[in-house]
């Protein structure tokens, strides 16, 4: 009897990443091989990679990626995993810390602006 071959994606990305995240909601764009720019969400993002979210044509592994952070980039990716229409993105080279920094900043400001309801009676 043969065992069956592992995914060739891991779903237990958070095991095997070498640095930290942060969370945050960044507007992006991504490029998988010759195929047409996508605009995505970045859900978290360290230096060594990020989660993307909203990717609708089929990526694989060998794929090479052009991500698009606001607007900085592109940054050379590859594809680590995918999850619930989630994609793992490692980079090809670290981003700067102080990029990395940077982005979270500006994707921790409230962009939303409160509105009051007028007062009745």
């Amino acid at each position: 009897m043969s065992r069956s071959k592992p995914a060739p994606l891991s779903n237990r990305a958070e095991l095997s990443r070498d640095d930290t995240r942060q969370r945050v909601s960044i507007e992006a764009r991504c490029q998988a091989a010759d195929r047409e720019v996508q605009d995505v969400l970045v859900m978290d993002l360290g230096q060594s990679g990020c989660r993307l979210l909203g990717v609708a044509a089929g990526i694989t592994k060998s794929d090479p990626l052009q991500v698009w952070l606001g607007e900085a980039g592109p940054f050379a990716a590859r594809l680590c995993w995918a999850k619930r229409g989630s994609l793992g993105v490692e980079f090809d080279e670290p981003l700067e810390e102080s990029l990395v920094s940077r982005l979270a900043e500006a994707a921790a400001q409230p962009n939303v602006v409160a509105m009051r309801r007028p007062r009745l009676g």
